[in-house]
């Protein structure tokens, strides 16, 4: 947990946990955060943190600033950001997809090489799963192009559900990153 030191109804310092303090000359002890109440440390001027604003790297860059909002029962934190260009990020993320099918298909082109060469037919569950993976390439693009807003972005993006062991269950939404698996994975 972090903290927020106020004095004159300003924020001077964020301890990111707890630590010895002086504050108007006092010593404290690292002790106070989980010994004192609540109300107890905001009497000498100690607030706990909560953040109002998260940058999500997917849409928006971290400008550098950051603002506080001193509450009666803590700070608040606000962390400036500004959105990504979104022509920039769509041409971003239709190069990853193109790279990353590349990378998924690169270790079994030796397959199509060996066709061409020495006649050897490729498997038809080899040729499915790479016909597949050229397919999902296409839906990952064709729906990076859809998007008209940098607030349409995060539903790209796949997103799992856990199950109570931490294990992913289920994809629940969104087009990118979610490939098929290869036959001998499947």
């Amino acid at each position: 947990m972090s903290w927020a030191i106020v004095k004159n109804n300003q924020v001077i310092e964020i301890l990111n946990g707890a630590k010895a303090v002086t504050i108007n000359g006092i010593q404290y002890p690292s002790s106070i955060f989980s010994a004192w109440s609540k109300a107890d440390l905001k009497n000498i001027g100690i607030y706990p943190t909560q953040i109002t604003s998260t940058i999500d790297s997917k849409t928006h860059r971290a400008t550098g600033g950051v603002t506080y909002t001193i509450n009666t029962d803590h700070v608040a934190v606000h962390y400036a950001k500004t959105p990504h260009d979104l022509t920039d990020l769509k041409t971003k993320l239709v190069t990853e997809v193109d790279n990353q099918a590349h990378s998924i298909l690169g270790p079994t082109d030796w397959m199509t090489v060996r066709q061409v060469e020495a006649g050897v037919t490729i498997a038809d569950d080899w040729k499915t799963w790479r016909a597949s993976i050229r397919t999902q390439a296409a839906a990952m693009k064709t729906a990076i192009n859809a998007v008209t807003t940098i607030t349409d972005v995060p539903g790209l993006y796949v997103t799992y559900a856990s199950a109570s062991d931490g294990t992913l269950t289920s994809v629940s939404s969104g087009h990118l990153w979610h490939w098929p698996a290869n036959p001998d994975e499947a």
